[in-house]
């Protein structure tokens, strides 16, 4: 029974849960509405007279008794004495029961039948409904008729919010606060399911959404395919990495035999030309599987973390390098490095810089040049170097394994495209960022950052 219900419910969709939120909403403006005018018009109530109110009606009365009233129009002789008060006078005439109102717009038909009622009443009271308050009868003749003499007047309760005001102001903030918790639904499963896909680009793969795909609407719905498509490519990224490892580890195998092979055809004078070309296609091989192997391990998250002073680390790295740019008569800038000790893998790490130290020099024209910078957050290593340079798109490619912007120059320095491929899953592996953007003065411009914390 519960699931039938849940199965025809309206709020397992987003079109029923649009309809019941504003349905509700009018609900509870008309109650409201419903509610405001009972308090602005309510039931007929008797109050209390003061003495100076009948006073005021007895001396009225008596003005319209005397000759220079008798000869003028009733209503006009009312509209005249109405002016300068809160209220206006009203006569009544007792025989036909016909209203006699001092100007001013017409009466209500519920003030009409209040006056009517007090007709009958011998001595003068009070009466009020909501704001209108009415004060009378006082009799009086006039061209041998009688009529019952009134005072309507509006009397707003002192010291407190005219109700129609109140009504608005509680309208108001009630379909306000309905709107944005309406909204506030709609709106936080998307922002997470946002969130989560902006994770995964950044190459969090156990990414998910949570709470929102517990929802039964489309939203829900979306969410839970989310979650299926982030499963799907965890598992399709980690089977790609298992067989990436497998077929580097099953390739030691036939190269170790292949080098002991060329060590026997070495000693059975075989033709050298080619022998060493087998010799140096074997090598490249070989450095190829090491490659992918570090990228395997840099990707699996596979980290030494240890506290190391920066400036010892980088020594190394840097004697190399620039007996590397030497060899090839190209110079080596270094800016001094920064004394502050850092928590890295340093064998990754040391990859890292060197992959894309020795891309630079390799291809600057002259100068290579290495500086430091770093804010509130972040640590940074800038290389730069004054060759051709990237484009913007290249730049952004230039991560991917296996990808060469300039192809013939890669072949004739033997590389495969992993270096830099290497170097961003070493960043990544400390939580780091890298970027490539072309230099100001040309060339090409990389940059390495790590959290501090």
């Amino acid at each position: 029974m519960v699931k039938l219900l849940r199965s025809v419910s309206p709020t397992r969709a987003i079109m029923g849960r649009l309809f019941l939120w504003f349905w509700a909403t009018f609900i509870v403006t008309a109650l409201l509405a419903i509610w405001g005018s009972r308090l602005f018009f309510k039931d007929l109530e008797i109050v209390p007279i003061k003495p100076r109110e009948v006073a005021a009606l007895n001396q009225v009365v008596e003005r319209l008794q005397d000759n220079r009233y008798q000869v003028a129009p009733l209503g006009g002789a009312l509209d005249r004495h109405s002016r300068g008060g809160r209220g206006r006078m009203v006569a009544i005439d007792i025989s036909d029961n016909r209203v006699i109102s001092g100007g001013g717009p017409p009466l209500r038909n519920e003030d009409k039948e209040d006056l009517l009622r007090l007709v009958t009443q011998t001595s003068p009271i009070a009466v009020k409904r909501g704001a209108f308050k009415i004060l009378g009868p006082v009799f009086f003749e006039r061209d041998g008729s009688r009529f019952a003499l009134f005072s309507v007047r509006l009397e707003m309760p002192e010291k407190q919010t005219p109700p129609i005001l109140l009504f608005l102001t509680i309208a108001l903030i009630t379909t306000i606060l309905l709107s944005w918790l309406f909204a506030k639904s709609l709106t936080n499963p998307i922002l997470r399911i946002q969130s989560s896909a902006k994770r995964i680009a950044s190459g969090d793969w156990q990414a998910r959404v949570g709470r929102a795909a517990k929802r039964q609407d489309e939203l829900g719905q979306l969410s839970r395919d989310f979650n299926k498509m982030a499963e799907q490519l965890e598992s399709m990224w980690g089977a790609q990495k298992r067989l990436l490892a497998d077929v580097s580890h099953e390739l030691r195998s036939p190269l170790a035999r292949l080098q002991m092979a060329l060590g026997l055809a070495h000693q059975q004078n075989v033709d050298p030309e080619t022998l060493a070309r087998v010799e140096r296609e074997a090598d490249r091989m070989e450095a190829l599987v090491s490659q992918l192997l570090t990228l395997s391990k840099a990707e699996a998250g596979e980290a030494s973390m240890q506290k190391q002073m920066l400036s010892l680390v980088l020594n190394d790295v840097f004697t190399d390098a620039n007996f590397e740019a030497a060899n090839k008569n190209k110079q080596l800038q270094i800016d001094d490095i920064p004394q502050k000790t850092v928590v890295i893998d340093s064998m990754m790490f040391c990859r890292a810089i060197e992959n894309v130290l020795r891309n630079a020099i390799r291809h600057s024209a002259l100068v290579t040049r290495i500086s430091f910078s770093e804010d509130s957050e972040h640590w940074c290593i800038h290389i730069a170097d004054d060759g051709e340079g990237l484009s913007h798109e290249e730049c952004e490619r230039i991560f991917s394994p296996f990808y060469r912007a300039t192809l013939a120059r890669e072949r004739e320095s033997g590389g495969v495209g992993l270096g830099l491929s290497i170097a961003k899953a070493a960043v990544e592996l400390h939580h780091g960022r890298i970027i490539a953007e072309p230099a100001e003065r040309g060339g090409l411009k990389v940059t390495l950052s790590f959290p501090k914390s």
